[in-house]
């Protein structure tokens, strides 16, 4: 019965790391996915010169970040009710700071309002600004992930020595 209940109380502080952990990955994943649907935006801005709101329902269905699928959403949503992109886009998205909200809306409320060739170099600017961002988030990721579920099985292991 106490092995039983060691492995449950173990479980369950390495869960919790778990859910620390969460946040880095979901930074990571949102931020190479972005990387990735920037490229694939502007090569569709250059050569198929697709309406915006396609573009991004394109880019929705390859997304691998279901925050990033969230905020192409609700940015899809904002153009086709014909209404200015706003703060409003970020209200289920927990994991950008408020630095990096700031650089994606001001890339997002960009896009559509030049030309083809202009519209690709703002693009390929504000990419190398996520890159940088991207990879900051992986160094983060390998730092912190791991780390917060080693200090839930430790934790785990701690109460299990106090109960017994």
């Amino acid at each position: 019965m106490t092995i039983i209940l060691i492995v449950i109380i173990i479980f369950c502080f390495a869960l919790i790391g778990f859910k620390f952990s969460s946040y880095y990955i979901n930074r990571k994943k949102f931020f190479s996915s972005l990387v990735l649907m920037m490229s694939n935006m502007e090569a569709d801005v250059v050569f198929s010169r697709d309406k915006l709101s396609n573009i991004l329902k394109k880019n929705i269905e390859i997304c691998a970040s279901k925050d990033l699928a969230s905020l192409c959403q609700n940015i899809v949503s904002t153009i086709e009710n014909k209404q200015t992109v706003d703060s409003k886009m970020f209200e289920n998205i927990k994991i950008l700071k408020a630095d990096e909200k700031q650089l994606l809306y001001k890339f997002f409320s960009s896009l559509g309002r030049y030309d083809v060739l202009a519209q690709s170099k703002e693009i390929k600017s504000y990419q190398t600004a996520i890159v940088g961002m991207n990879v900051k988030a992986e160094e983060e990721c390998k730092k912190y992930s791991s780390l917060f579920i080693k200090l839930g099985i430790i934790m785990g292991l701690l109460v299990c020595l106090l109960i017994i």
